[in-house]
């Protein structure tokens, strides 16, 4: 298990699922708001982060270009806050079978311009959807992430269900604020089980806001320091920059 000396090794964390663009979606309400998630961003050492404003085929989603616009204006801001924090553009989608179409054709957006994809499903979805849903994603080139993987009922304590997925070329994100808790918050402990068995791929804050969903990672990491019996550079680094590369875990 790391030790407390090995957290000064782990500063500049990547952030690869966040509603932080402004009246997009249901993250942050304005331009003010913005500013102030990524105040907290930095005081939680988040240096790189994606944007993923939520993607629902068939819904008037904000075009790629305006996304665009968006990302540049808050890059903007982000600069002003810390010189070396940089803003990127996803989506975040709530998969459908039109889902391929909108990647396809630049409707919905990758992570980073990547091949991976940020994919989210109904919390009650089955099991087979899902992993028909990755298996089809796969087989049309994509790289699929799924979003805050502990949230699925399916899933629930089925690591078993969650190596199959990896297994079949899906990866695991999870949320960052989940890790937090003592030995009595049973998901807490949960999820730091399935990163000490090298279940986990991502972490990601899901900022919505500053109060009741903000940006947090650094908290998180000093749980997982203490609570994790593995080597955390893979999660913490290794593994975003395959997304920034374009490259294949």
């Amino acid at each position: 298990m790391a030790n407390d000396d090995s957290y000064i090794e782990f500063k500049n964390y990547f952030d690869i699922h966040a509603h932080i663009l402004p009246e997009v979606d249901d993250g942050a309400t304005d331009l003010t708001e913005t500013v102030n998630m990524l105040k907290l961003a930095a005081s939680e050492n988040i240096t790189t982060i994606i944007a993923t404003p939520h993607y629902v085929c068939g819904r008037n989603n904000p075009e790629p270009d305006y996304l665009e616009k968006l990302r540049l204006r808050v890059q903007k801001e982000a600069y002003d806050i810390n010189k070396d924090m940089r803003i990127l553009l996803g989506n975040e989608i709530f998969y459908s079978e039109s889902v391929i179409e909108d990647l396809k054709r630049g409707k919905a957006l990758t992570l980073a311009g990547s091949r991976y994809v940020l994919v989210e499903f109904s919390i009650s979805e089955s099991y087979n959807t899902i992993y028909n849903a990755v298996t089809k994603l796969i087989n049309n080139g994509y790289w699929p992430v799924l979003a805050h993987a502990e949230r699925y009922i399916c899933l629930h304590k089925r690591t078993d269900l969650i190596k199959e997925l990896i297994k079949a070329g899906c990866y695991i994100q999870v949320n960052a604020s989940g890790i937090v808790g003592n030995i009595l918050n049973s998901k807490a402990v949960y999820l730091r089980k399935l990163i000490s068995s090298g279940l986990v791929h991502f972490l990601g804050s899901d900022c919505h806001d500053c109060n009741i969903r903000p940006p947090i990672m650094e908290t998180a990491v000093r749980y997982m320091i203490k609570k994790c019996d593995i080597n955390l550079s893979e999660i913490l680094y290794e593994n975003p920059f395959k997304i920034l590369e374009n490259n294949y875990i």
